[in-house]
């Protein structure tokens, strides 16, 4: 397995604030020169775990600093402590800490330029490791650091924008789903919408049949009847005045189950004296009322008074058994 430890992004172009809060700006060229000015052999910047003060262990050392990409990177000596080199590998600190001296600062080795003063390790305790090099610093190095945090390797970003990917990719496939319910239950609807006014055309077609047949609607006027009704509103309720409140295609229903049948349309010629077969109703000469459609109408109409819920034409079979 290749143990060569991994290299670690320190800083990249760009402004920034620091944990102390002090604004920081970093060009590529002031990158370049905290890499130039960096001497591991006279002032090396030890790994530790988060940021100590005092004789706190150092699990290896930053062999070389350099600058790709727009980003400082450091690369860390060989012997790191295997047990710390193991926790890194484990993904045990999610994020590393890079102090700096500033320029200006008192303690800095190299002044004129920023300093690596350490790289802290954040995310999990220091293991407990006997032996190890203690790191020291003087009271007041830590005053006016600049101290600035990232992740600890370039795979973590690269896991923060797998995680992202994943998330719009599990969003946009909730979307999908969402819009295949909305595509469901529209299609659910058109469906039932669909079912329903078929019902109610069926229902007007049963409704002119039966006026047929009790002699109330001529044969011509079916199909128009049947459009009218097809098209009327048959939830909004209006009011009739002394004949009450309904939906107008219960009104034009009624107005059609209390009419008085039809004539017959077929010619029968003058009726004798003293035929006393067929109920006088005024019609026009030469024209007669068929009585027997005529007394299948009365008895339908009773039939649907004493049964409201009946539709027309039922009533009308009913009437057609009875008699």
């Amino acid at each position: 397995m290749d143990q060569t430890p991994p290299t670690i992004r320190l800083a990249r172009v760009g402004k920034f604030t620091s944990n102390e809060g002090v604004e920081v700006s970093f060009s590529e060229e002031m990158l370049a020169q905290i890499a130039d000015a960096y001497d591991p052999a006279a002032d090396p910047a030890p790994l530790v775990v988060g940021h100590p003060r005092l004789d706190d262990p150092a699990y290896g050392w930053v062999d070389s600093l350099a600058v790709e990409g727009g980003e400082l990177l450091a690369r860390p000596g060989a012997d790191i402590e295997p047990a710390f080199a193991e926790m890194v590998r484990a993904r045990r600190f999610p994020k590393v800490s890079a102090r700096f001296y500033p320029p200006e600062h008192p303690a800095n080795p190299k002044p004129g330029s920023w300093y690596l003063k350490h790289i802290g390790f954040l995310g999990a305790h220091a293991p407990g490791i006997k032996g190890l090099g203690t790191v020291q610093f003087s009271e007041g190095d830590d005053q006016g650091v600049a101290t600035i945090d990232f992740p600890s390797t370039k795979e973590d970003d690269m896991s923060k924008e797998a995680s992202f990917a994943e998330r719009e990719t599990a969003l946009t496939t909730r979307e999908q789903s969402l819009a295949q319910r909305e595509a469901a239950v529209a299609e659910q609807e058109k469906a039932a919408k669909t079912a329903a006014m078929k019902a109610i055309h069926d229902g007007n077609v049963s409704f002119a049949e039966g006026l047929m047949q009790a002699g109330k609607l001529a044969p011509v006027g079916k199909g128009l009847l049947i459009g009218v009704l097809d098209h009327l509103d048959t939830t909004a309720v209006v009011s009739f005045g002394e004949a009450g409140d309904m939906a107008p295609a219960d009104a034009l229903k009624k107005l059609f189950d209390s009419a008085v049948p039809l004539v017959s349309f077929g010619e029968h010629g003058k009726k004798p004296k003293n035929d006393k077969s067929y109920t006088s109703f005024a019609a026009p000469e030469g024209y007669d009322v068929d009585p027997e459609k005529a007394d299948l109408h009365r008895r339908a109409s009773i039939i649907r008074q004493e049964n409201p819920g009946l539709g027309w034409a039922d009533a009308v079979k009913r009437a057609q058994g009875a008699g």
